[in-house]
């Protein structure tokens, strides 16, 4: 079923090849249009080369195409993915140094916390920018978005245009893989009924049932085999399974433990559990890495080849629009409009829950409670989410002080006058990036 399916950061070397793994191996998406856009011209050349001799290597009808301009992209598209890192690893830099400076130490510091309000204010002015062009030229869209803070810039589209737009996480394909599941209780896949239903909201989500194939419980098989600490602590303490388990500690900031020694640099230290806070040095060279491998399929120095590409396992947002084309009732944990699946989160929240997707969209599982005590924390961070939205489009600094002072980490370590002066040390740091509180 041909469709135009436009890529806001079209230049990524190593998400848009991922997805031209998938789009190649779809049959639904057969002679669909590819629309790179992005705004480097240098990485979107690059892309357009690389994603047109894949296309000529495999004999594949897809057609693409790039260009600079957002508008034009959007124009007669039926599918959008939003993958953009505004700032790139700079800022993500910035995101975990400088609260660190106050005395803040988050492992990923890209969801929640001074780090992931900094990348909403970053983000989510783009992305809306997004959504309002898809009002005027492509209102049926369906946008799925890539870029962290998943559930805050879902949120912020959905505030700001009526097109219809989810979240989608690499985290969330576990509850959908028996591989790792049965893993995890020292089983055959066979022996556990999957999708297993998940419910939370992205990185700090769970599934919340398994059962074996005769209907017995299989999470006190995976409680009583769990090596992973926070694993078997949500299975004790709240009766699900974690996944994106490292993620998880960051809400909770009982769980964020330095075990190394601070002087000046955060990054790479080990953290409770078995963690490392992210070093750009690392996600730098990885990149340069994937960048150099394109670079060299392009130039013929390296044989072009799929098998060369990263892998594209955990990215599900190609099967999500061929359930949507053929009606196939699929089942996928995704990022929606709460609207009671979640009986005691907020309607108006954006979580990440088993939903059904067909023709018709993609609407939630109606999966009841989650414990009480975990919903009475995700209810604080959904009060923070909103906040943070309110001030990544209104440009308010009162508006984003305040979404500081209610954020868990921040609370837990800083006086409010302390508090402030992070939001503000943050603020003239990104300051090229957030011209909504600098005009």
């Amino acid at each position: 079923m041909p469709s135009k399916i436009t890529i806001i950061g079209g230049g990524s070397s190593t998400f848009v090849p991922q997805l031209m793994r998938l789009f190649l191996g779809s049959q639904v998406l057969e002679g669909s249009t590819i629309s790179l856009m992005d705004i480097d011209p240098q990485r979107l050349q690059t892309m357009d080369t690389l994603c047109r001799r894949l296309v000529e290597m495999d004999g594949n009808k897809l057609k693409i195409v790039s260009t600079g301009d957002q508008r034009e992209s959007l124009d007669g598209a039926d599918f959008v993915i939003t993958a953009i890192s505004v700032g790139g690893m700079d800022a993500w830099e910035k995101d975990i140094e400088i609260p660190a400076k106050h005395g803040i130490y988050m492992p990923i510091a890209d969801s929640i916390g001074p780090g992931g309000m900094m990348r909403a204010f970053r983000h989510i002015p783009v992305l809306a920018g997004v959504c309002q062009d898809l009002d005027e030229l492509s209102p049926d869209a369906i946008i799925f978005n890539y870029s962290n803070p998943a559930t805050a810039n879902t949120m912020a589209m959905r505030w700001v245009s009526s097109v219809a737009s989810f979240g989608l996480c690499t985290c969330s394909s576990i509850p959908r893989s028996a591989m790792y599941l049965a893993g995890q209780a020292g089983l055959e896949e066979k022996e556990l009924l999957v999708p297993a239903p998940a419910a939370g909201l992205n990185h700090c989500a769970a599934v919340i049932s398994l059962s074996l194939a005769d209907g017995s419980d299989a999470l006190p098989i995976i409680e009583e085999r769990a090596e992973n600490y926070i694993v078997r602590w949500g299975l004790e303490t709240f009766g699900v399974l974690p996944y994106c388990w490292s993620h998880w500690t960051e809400f909770f900031p009982s769980l964020l433990r330095l075990e190394g020694k601070y002087e000046g640099k955060l990054q790479g230290l080990p953290m409770a559990y078995g963690l490392h806070v992210h070093d750009m040095e690392h996600e730098r060279a990885r990149s340069a890495y994937w960048h150099d491998m394109v670079d060299q399929l392009v130039s013929g120095k390296q044989q072009l080849s799929l098998d060369v590409l990263p892998p594209s396992e955990a990215i599900e947002v190609v099967e999500i629009m061929e359930a949507v084309l053929t009606n196939s009732n699929a089942v996928y944990i995704v990022n929606v409009p709460n609207e009671g699946a979640i009986s005691n989160l907020p309607d108006d929240a954006i979580v990440e829950v088993t939903s059904i997707v067909n023709g018709y969209g993609i609407t939630p599982v109606q999966v009841g409670p989650i414990p009480e005590a975990w919903a009475a924390m995700l209810r604080t961070h959904i009060s923070v989410q909103e906040l943070t939205v309110e001030a990544a489009l209104s440009g308010d600094r009162d508006v984003a002080l305040q979404a500081f002072l209610l954020d868990p980490n921040v609370a837990q370590k800083l006086s409010p006058q302390e508090a402030e002066a992070l939001l503000d040390e943050l603020l003239e740091a990104h300051s090229a990036y957030l011209p909504q509180f600098y005009g």
